[in-house]
């Protein structure tokens, strides 16, 4: 795979982290054909990294894919917590306006997600440390 060329020592760290916890890692497949997808995760422990869209989107391509990572492990987090609505009940999560508009699109362009579950991976998806840490809790 890839993506995994990419990631930095936390990345590679949450990876092994997620298939301890038998989550099954893809990369480019059906759901990477919409190319602005960069990723998705769901039930039953599916973990899906799009590299080529991140590669082709013209964003910084080691950076987006390790931001993927951080955001689709909070989907971990929370299928492993197995919240349907409610998330992982994080408090005070301010975001900027370029996120919130973020978060409205992915909310729009998924089916299985709901707004606060989206607006906390994107809260989150450049918080590493703390995004390991709830994998860990909730997963183990």
């Amino acid at each position: 795979m890839e993506f995994l060329l990419y990631l930095n020592p936390q990345g590679q760290q949450l990876i092994r982290d997620m298939i301890s916890a038998k989550f099954h890692i893809h990369e480019n497949v059906g759901i990477c054909r919409n190319r602005n997808n960069f990723g998705y995760t769901k039930t039953p422990n599916k973990f899906v990294v799009c590299t080529n869209n991140i590669k082709r989107s013209g964003f910084d391509t080691k950076f987006y894919i390790n931001e993927t990572l951080y955001h689709e492990a909070v989907h971990v987090a929370q299928i492993c917590k197995g919240t349907k609505i409610l998330g992982l009940k994080i408090k005070n999560m301010p975001l900027s306006s370029d996120k919130i508009q973020s978060v409205k699109s992915s909310f729009n362009s998924t089916s299985n997600n709901n707004y606060h579950r989206e607006y906390e991976a994107y809260y989150l998806e450049d918080k590493s440390e703390q995004v390991r840490q709830l994998v860990r809790k909730f997963c183990f």
